[in-house]
């Protein structure tokens, strides 16, 4: 690894408890495709890595052989646009579907820049609502320019909408809510009592094979967490709710692996379902609104009362602490806030984003490696573990390294080729996407099913694997589909914003 790698890599193992030194993991150091003044290749490869040496622990403590894990540097970093890259039958699947006008930077009469994110419709036509504008960005554009950014700031929060400020680096760290991120490690975690009712049995094939996980999220982060975890063997019952929107591309993107079941937990005998699933689960990964879990009464007392050894798994924007505990955030939010969209748009004449989405993912990423520490660790002190990973601690982390323009090489098929694999799906597709970016040397990492949609699997007859049906055996294999060409592949340097995408 290098100095920026090592540097990442030690500040997850320090948070998480990964005992694995840096010099146990293999990296190729292949380039970067951003062409943006930080080091987001060095970034991923540090995050990647780190899975990598947490799965290989817990399956060591669960009577695995010690294998070794490699990192190929371009490949960590092109797992940060993971949607881009899904084909079924040599087809892009994220296409032009998520287009959302009013998503943006805008300018308030007080002369501040803010960025938007109304990517849900309920989210669009509450900030159509507030500035009295149609569906039109150049209306929104005057609307927004009659009002001043504090209040903007304050209204949205009061009404859950979703917006923040584009701060300079300097700034978000002088910024209260900058000041209380920078307290807080990459990710957290904590343990609660001593119980030790479940552990986990000696595995067999893979290092998560039989952990049990409900994934109540919904994009990127989260879905992206439970994607990581099924990859690793991990049995994955991702809960929607029927009257939530649905950012279809990227939702069935990450959902293999997963039984995909609809409740709606407002409902009585959904929320009894849904009870009954925890009460034999070993994560939980919640990746809605803050206080939206407590608020359908499942506090940490009630979920300790329920289940003592739940590794509860977080996923915010801006963490526990500061006057923004309790916002909603987008990766476009965080980009904007920390200081990354303010560098990347040095020299240009207008705002602009990353050409990825490195904190959803590496915010998935790190969500996964806190439950996986926690698991760990539960194995030898028991009790009920908080994990939380933040999208904007994220973006801090990234800053902490040189703010510096690498050379870049364009995404093509020729050059990276190599990173795709083929899966057959039960109803006879083919589907093509980025195999897993952490390689281990004895238990591969792969998702024993193909996609889902949303509500594939029945909520009431759908439950926990009672066997390891599995042979540790990958169901994916090398692409083919590549030799013939992916229609919509979308090559360069990455993309400013998946709002924006279009084939």
């Amino acid at each position: 690894m290098n100095a920026h790698q090592k540097k990442i890599y030690d500040a997850i193992a320090e948070a998480a408890g990964i005992a694995t030194p840096v010099d146990r993991v293999q990296v190729e150091q292949s380039p970067t495709f951003l062409k943006e003044p930080m080091r987001i290749a060095d970034f991923a490869t540090g995050v990647v890595a780190a899975l990598g040496t947490s799965v290989a622990e817990l399956g060591h403590a669960r009577g695995l052989p010690t294998q070794e894990v490699a990192v190929d540097r371009r490949h960590a970093a092109l797992s940060f646009n993971d949607g881009l890259y899904h084909y079924m039958n040599g087809v892009v699947i994220m296409g032009g579907e998520i287009t959302v006008p009013v998503n943006g930077f805008y300018e308030t009469r007080d002369g501040r820049w803010m960025c938007f994110n109304g990517a849900y419709p309920h989210l669009r036509d509450g900030i159509l609502k507030y500035f009295d504008a149609p569906h039109d960005q150049g209306a929104l554009i005057k609307r927004v320019a009659q009002h001043d950014s504090a209040k903007i700031e304050a209204d949205f929060e009061a009404l859950g909408l979703c917006t923040a400020p584009v701060c300079t680096p300097e700034e978000w760290l002088a910024h209260p809510q900058g000041q209380a991120m920078a307290a807080e490690p990459v990710v957290l975690s904590k343990r609660f009592g001593d119980a030790k009712g479940r552990m986990l049995p000696e595995a067999k094939h893979r290092p998560l094979e039989g952990v049990r996980v409900i994934d109540v999220t919904h994009v990127i982060a989260g879905p992206w967490a439970t994607r990581v975890l099924a990859d690793n063997g991990a049995d994955v019952i991702s809960v929607r709710n029927p009257a939530f929107p649905f950012l279809y591309p990227a939702i069935f993107e990450e959902s293999y692996g997963k039984k995909q079941i609809l409740l709606h937990l407002g409902m009585e005998k959904s929320k009894a379902r849904f009870t009954e699933l925890l009460k034999d689960a070993d994560v939980l990964v919640w990746g809605y609104a803050p206080g939206s879990l407590e608020r359908l009464g499942f506090t940490r007392e009630a979920l300790m009362a329920l289940n003592p050894n739940l590794v509860v798994t977080r996923v915010s924007a801006y963490g526990p602490e500061g006057p923004w505990a309790k916002r909603k955030g987008w990766e476009q939010l965080a980009q904007a806030c920390s200081g990354m969209v303010d560098l990347a748009s040095r020299g240009r004449e207008q705002h602009h984003l990353v050409g990825a989405l490195p904190n959803d993912y590496a915010t998935g990423y790190l969500a996964a490696i806190g439950a996986v520490a926690a698991l760990r660790q539960r194995q030898e002190q028991g009790g009920f573990w908080e994990v939380e990973a933040m999208l904007t601690r994220t973006a801090m982390e990234i800053l902490s390294l040189p703010h510096e323009t690498e050379e870049a090489v364009a995404v093509s098929l020729e050059q990276d080729g190599k990173y795709f694999v083929d899966q057959l799906s039960n109803f006879g597709a083919t589907f093509t996407r980025l195999a897993p970016a952490a390689r281990l040397s004895q238990t591969p990492a792969f998702c024993e099913t193909g996609p889902a949609i949303n509500g594939a699997h029945h909520p009431f007859l759908t439950g926990w694997d009672q066997a390891v049906t599995t042979d540790g055996k990958p169901k994916h294999r090398p692409s083919e589909m590549i030799k013939s060409g992916l229609y919509g592949f979308l090559s360069g340097f990455g993309h400013e914003d998946i709002m924006l995408r279009k084939v």
